[in-house]
C-alpha cells in the first residue's frame, strides 16, 4: 500500500512494504520521524517525514493490517 506522507520539502509517496525501519528524529526534536525504505534495487534510502512518531505508527500498522487481511480474503 502507498502511504501520502509530507517531508519538509513537500509530499512524498512511501511504499508501506518497503519500510524497513522507522524511528523518531532526533535531529528535529523528536517531532518528525525518519523512515528507511529498501528499493527493488536493495538500495536503502531514508526521508523524514513531518508526522510524529505516533502518526507513522499507527498509519503504517493500518495499511499493514488491510493488507494482511486483503491477503487472506484472496
Amino acid at each position: 500500500m502507498k502511504l501520502k506522507m509530507f517531508t519538509l520539502d513537500g509530499a512524498t509517496i512511501i511504499e508501506t512494504n518497503a519500510v524497513t525501519q522507522f524511528s523518531p528524529d532526533s535531529a528535529n526534536g523528536g517531532n518528525y520521524t525518519k523512515i528507511e525504505t529498501l528499493g527493488d534495487d536493495g538500495a536503502i534510502s531514508s526521508v523524514v517525514v513531518k508526522h510524529d512518531f505516533h502518526q507513522v505508527t499507527q498509519a503504517l500498522a493500518n495499511a499493514w493490517s488491510m493488507e494482511e487481511k486483503a491477503v487472506r480474503h484472496a
